[in-house]
């Protein structure tokens, strides 16, 4: 019906919108799955694009990806809620679609150009969000007069129904803050005036917004990446060991000035110390759920006893979270039970819903990327898996469209771009 290359130009410009509505909502990915696997239907060239997949070099990548995937099919044979499990399986659909669309693209249009362009894209969408998300608080501010609207929860507007959770978008502003500074100091092409004056621009808009977001996994990691991104750059020529160390202490100044003097939303900074430091018990030696990380410590004690229960092979696909309420119910945790969390950490997600083989699926998902973008000091990739893992280990991101979407689309985007075979023999070289 279309040639090759229309049939690309069309994955291209969904990808793009991908890209450009992320950052604000999850609305429009289902609809753009849909449109790339209709047409990847129509092209119904599979012969090619399975050889492609090996002309690439990603049959061990394309294998690892889509068991992650396949895995949670097999719960669905031993799964109770069936419902449920469909929803699972409809968040998770870019999990299955991105290995099979991207890493079977043709090189010869799939250039360095149009992948990093993608990557642009989400960077300055990012921004656009930041934005408009400042600028919606700074109106709400001159009606209410309440500082706190620029904070936590209160700080995030888009979409208007059902805001996004800050700790999600503390992920997408991370990300486009490092991305941002590689292209200013890495890029292999010389960017554009416009484009490194933009980027430029946004990196403090991100670091801002980033703060007002005040989400505590989402801080931590944007600072540590933020110290490891500096302190590289620093001394990636020569040593500059008096300019490390004032920045190290500059850094540390600063985080411990915002905790002690800043804004009272960082009491939950200050709550997840207490909470830490007490092994999540009050006085009188009971839980309490009054501050979300306690809340955390008691959705993992309970995930991690019902993961051993319930081993080796899990609950299945659609009733992690059922056992999870029947917990709480029983235990006499009402405001769990009636919020229905989930046990907020991925790996530990995964161990209940798929046990043993399930855990195992997902470390490998992560931990073989990791060791070759380490090997090969693909700095992209190793930033943008540095950042997501450890994310993981405090929300179960990939249950939800925020989390699932952004973590499949970029991991496969980045894998083509950091290990394309053609273009790593021209590297090498």
């Amino acid at each position: 019906m279309f040639t090759t290359k229309t049939h690309f130009k069309i994955t291209y410009w969904l990808l793009v919108a991908a890209m450009a509505t992320m950052p604000f909502t999850i609305f429009f990915m289902l609809p753009i799955a849909i449109l790339l696997m209709l047409n990847l239907i129509l092209e119904w060239n599979w012969k090619t694009r399975w050889n492609r997949i090996k002309e690439n070099g990603f049959q061990q990548y394309f294998w690892i990806f889509i068991a992650y995937y396949l895995i949670y099919c097999i719960g669905l044979l031993y799964t109770q809620n069936w419902s449920y499990g469909a929803s699972v399986m409809e968040h998770k659909l870019w999990f299955l679609l991105t290995p099979i669309l991207i890493f079977t693209l043709d090189q010869q249009y799939f250039t360095w150009k149009y992948r990093n362009r993608l990557v642009f894209i989400f960077i300055i969408a990012t921004f656009a969000m930041v934005l408009t998300n400042l600028t919606l608080s700074t109106v709400e501010y001159t009606q209410t007069h309440n500082p706190f609207v620029f904070f936590y929860e209160k700080a995030t507007h888009i979409p208007f129904s059902n805001p996004m959770h800050p700790t999600y978008l503390s992920m997408y502003i991370t990300f486009a803050f490092v991305a941002a500074l590689y292209y200013l100091n890495f890029s292999p092409i010389e960017l554009k005036k416009w484009k490194r004056i933009l980027l430029g621009v946004s990196l403090p808009m991100l670091f801002i917004f980033n703060y007002l977001l005040q989400s505590k996994a989402g801080l931590i990691v944007f600072l540590v990446m933020l110290l490891l991104s500096t302190l590289y750059l620093l001394n990636r020529i020569k040593l500059q060991l008096l300019k490390s160390v004032l920045f190290v202490i500059l850094l540390g100044v600063l985080v411990v000035a915002s905790i002690k003097i800043g804004s009272e939303t960082m009491s939950r900074m200050k709550e997840l110390m207490k909470d830490i430091s007490r092994n999540g018990q009050v006085d009188d030696g009971q839980w309490h759920a009054s501050e979300s990380g306690s809340e955390r410590m008691i959705v993992w004690k309970i995930g991690a006893q019902q993961s051993l229960k319930h081993l080796p092979f899990g609950v299945g696909t659609g009733d992690g979270k059922d056992v999870m309420v029947q917990q709480y119910k029983e235990q006499g945790y009402e405001s769990l039970y009636r919020d229905q969390l989930n046990p907020h950490n991925q790996y530990l997600q995964t161990l209940l819903t798929l046990g043993i083989l399930g855990l195992a699926i997902i470390v490998l998902y992560f931990v073989y990327p990791l060791y070759k973008t380490w090997k090969e000091k693909k700095l992209l990739y190793l930033a943008f898996l540095c950042i997501v893992m450890p994310n993981l280990l405090t929300e179960s991101m990939m249950e939800r469209g925020a989390g699932a979407n952004f973590i499949a689309l970029f991991m496969c985007i980045l894998v083509y771009d950091a290990f394309l075979k053609g273009e790593r023999r021209k590297a090498k070289g």
